[in-house]
């Protein structure tokens, strides 16, 4: 397994590096209204630098508060942050990224982000192996993540510092945690995975059902507690930012003019089936554009369920809760690389893509012995 997995990793890394990453390198600087310049490197769009602009008020300041980030010479504010109790321009997008990338930007700058990004990229490959092989040879889990690197949203966002890949990631790991029978670590770890993505929050519950049902009581309590000081920290931050622990960024964010915006929650209004076809047919941002490998998830949950139905039932309950979320959410196609906010679903799609392909080579050994 170890020969496998180090192969997985050098090949995924470098691959990366010199197909996707080196190709686009460039730095590109901007002039503010005083005359300074300011980089803004292409590995950082959309809503990359206020990701960084977090990480730098807390390695400059040692706040959250960005009201004097140089970004504001170049950048709009408005729509990007969000208006504190006080007056205060707090991050409007989770703080788990910038915070656990900040020794990478102290380190190297904005350079040390596009090397966050890449290292947290080859760990949720790396994850997709270790998940993979459960159900499937060594040589074909190795076989099937390199397809799942290279072949869907993993390879194009790899030039990004990118808030779904470790949301991903973290709740990637805990699935691991839990179907490897460790509640307690499920718990923390997907409790943790709110701070990368408020959404996320919904994964606990169906964590819950499943320790109660598939384990017993007492894992079902354990990672509930587990959860619960990440959950609480959370709302103790909003309740020092926004006067209240259940008003989030997304709640607050200012507008033109030094108003508020409507809430973000108002924004999944779309339809619900066609806002779900829509997402995964889309012929440029859509799943199956995405990553055509979910296809392929569809039969092999099948397998996947002779084989264990309990994780089975939990690999299909945790796809279909994001893809409900988002199915009418209004700004789905606000992404650089693919359906970003599906990107759990493909990860996770790789099980019963792997159970899948195990029943094939167990078919095709068959037929081979008895020619």
């Amino acid at each position: 397994m170890q020969r496998h997995l180090a192969a997985l990793l050098v090949c995924v890394a470098v691959g990366l590096w010199f197909a996707e990453i080196r190709p686009q390198l460039e730095d590109r600087v901007h002039r503010g209204a005083d005359g300074r310049p300011l980089h803004i490197p292409t590995y950082l769009p959309g809503d990359c630098p206020f990701y960084r602009a977090a990480a730098t008020s807390l390695l400059r300041d040692g706040d959250l508060d960005l009201r004097n980030d140089p970004l504001w010479s170049v950048l709009r504010p408005e729509s990007q942050v969000a208006l504190g109790a006080r007056g205060e321009w707090y991050p409007k997008h989770p703080l788990l990224l910038p915070v656990l990338a900040l020794p990478f930007y102290a380190a190297a700058g904005d350079a040390g982000l596009l090397a966050f990004n890449l290292a947290q990229l080859v760990a949720l490959n790396a994850l997709i192996f270790l998940a993979a092989r459960r159900f499937t040879s060594d040589a074909s889990a190795l076989a099937l993540c390199l397809w799942f690197a290279f072949g869907s949203l993993l390879r194009p966002v790899a030039y990004n510092f990118a808030p779904d890949v470790l949301s991903t990631l973290v709740v990637f790991a805990g699935y691991l945690a839990l179907v490897s029978r460790r509640p307690a670590l499920a718990g923390v770890l997907l409790g943790l995975a709110v701070w990368s993505k408020w959404t996320n929050l919904l994964f606990l519950p169906v964590a819950g059902v499943y320790a109660l049902l598939a384990l017993d009581l007492r894992s079902a309590l354990r990672l509930s507690l587990a959860a619960t000081p990440f959950l609480a920290a959370l709302g103790v931050l909003n309740w020092h930012m926004f006067g209240s622990p259940l008003v989030t960024p997304y709640d607050r964010v200012l507008a033109a003019g030094g108003g508020v915006e409507p809430s973000h929650r108002a924004q999944f209004d779309l339809p619900f089936w066609s806002g779900l076809w829509r997402q995964v047919t889309d012929p440029r941002l859509g799943l199956l554009r995405s990553a055509p490998q979910v296809l392929f998830a569809v039969p092999g949950v099948w397998f996947l369920w002779r084989r264990a139905r309990s994780e089975a039932a939990l690999v299909t309950a945790f796809c279909a809760v994001q893809m409900a979320v988002f199915a009418p959410y209004r700004a789905w196609h606000a992404s650089n690389y693919g359906h970003r906010f599906l990107m759990t679903v493909v990860a996770l799609s790789a099980i019963p893509v792997a159970a899948l392909a195990q029943r094939v080579l167990d078919s095709r050994a068959r037929e081979s012995s008895q020619g």
